[in-house]
């Protein structure tokens, strides 16, 4: 497997947080068991962006709260610092030990309603230190002043807030908790352009001052577009396609990764170019395919794709599960 970002030059980059072969399963009595990540395996390098992209569905919000200890690992390994988090006895205070934060799509519950904006922001903080609230308030201004908030918004309650204003606190609050990791799980993708733009730009600022590294969980590719320097692409819970972001989004060669730039509207020729359409919906998680999981969408479907599970290979300065990744590229390239 290819380090995601090693293609450019990134190998000598520190691995800040590795998963290995990853899997996430949800039992109901209705739909039996659902595999949402299916051996997943991805290196974070530190002080960089990783995005993770797919359709609803796909298990990139599965990843983020495995990552957190936040949901069951089935099998697989999460390590930081040599520690392997899904062995630890309590997996999200040790995720939250070694410095690893997410930041979630719905400010609103992640806020509690009663409580005044500034105690919502140091509450990472008062749980590991014993200043007095003063202090901790003094804190609390200190970060919301840095995400671009004026102290006069410490009194006040969520419900008070636009909901940029909101998914800023929750920037805040994260790093209360001077965090190495965060995961920004479609943090920016209820916000309306301006907005998402302006917290984008937040949080790239954020990441050079502070030496961060983020998870950015999106279907949204002009977002990944933004702030990304790498790409892993999940379809029903597998890596089909991952590398440099400008590689991936610019030439994506698996017919999934196409199909997903061919969604977003563009002017410009040459993404029309690229444009691959999937064909129908995706497939159900709790019954997925055999074969290329992929296989009943592609219109680049031939018999193997049915019958062999297609391994994830270096090919072209990237990963890809894609038995016609070689054809695909010959058959794209004048177009």
């Amino acid at each position: 497997m290819l380090s995601v970002g090693s293609a450019s030059g990134s190998s000598c980059m520190t691995v800040l947080l590795q998963v290995r072969d990853l899997t996430v399963t949800y039992r109901s009595r209705n739909r039996g068991t659902l595999t949402a990540v299916a051996g997943v395996s991805l290196d974070i390098h530190e002080a960089t962006t990783l995005a993770l992209i797919g359709e609803s569905g796909s298990g990139k919000s599965s990843v983020a709260r495995a990552i957190c200890g936040l949901t069951m690992v089935e099998s697989g390994a999460i390590k930081i610092d040599e520690c392997d988090l899904p062995r630890e006895i309590d997996p999200a205070s040790a995720a939250g030990q070694h410095g690893i934060q997410i930041v979630f799509q719905d400010a609103s519950s992640s806020l509690d309603p009663r409580w005044p904006i500034w105690k919502s922001v140091s509450e990472p903080r008062r749980a590991r230190s014993r200043s007095s609230s003063a202090e901790h308030r003094r804190a609390a201004v200190s970060l919301l002043n840095r995400v671009g908030l004026p102290a006069s918004f410490a009194d006040r309650r969520p419900h008070q807030l636009s909901g940029g204003q909101r998914q800023r606190v929750t920037i805040a609050r994260a790093l209360a908790a001077d965090p190495r990791i965060v995961i920004l799980d479609e943090a920016v993708s209820a916000l309306d352009v301006s907005v998402r733009n302006e917290i984008l730009a937040l949080l790239d600022e954020l990441k050079r001052e502070r030496r961060l590294t983020y998870l950015f969980i999106s279907h949204d590719m002009g977002a990944v577009a933004q702030i990304a320097g790498d790409v892993a692409v999940l379809y029903l819970g597998k890596v089909v396609e991952a590398g440099r972001a400008e590689t991936v989004i610019r030439h994506p060669l698996h017919p999934y990764t196409r199909a997903l730039i061919a969604a977003v509207p563009s002017i410009h020729p040459e993404r029309r170019r690229c444009a691959t359409q999937a064909i129908g919906e995706p497939d159900d998680p709790a019954n997925p395919p055999s074969g290329c999981r992929f296989h009943r969408r592609c219109p680049y479907v031939i018999d193997r794709c049915r019958s062999d599970e297609p391994a994830r290979r270096e090919y072209d300065f990237r990963d890809i599960a894609c038995h016609r990744a070689e054809d695909i590229k010959k058959l794209t390239a004048n177009a």
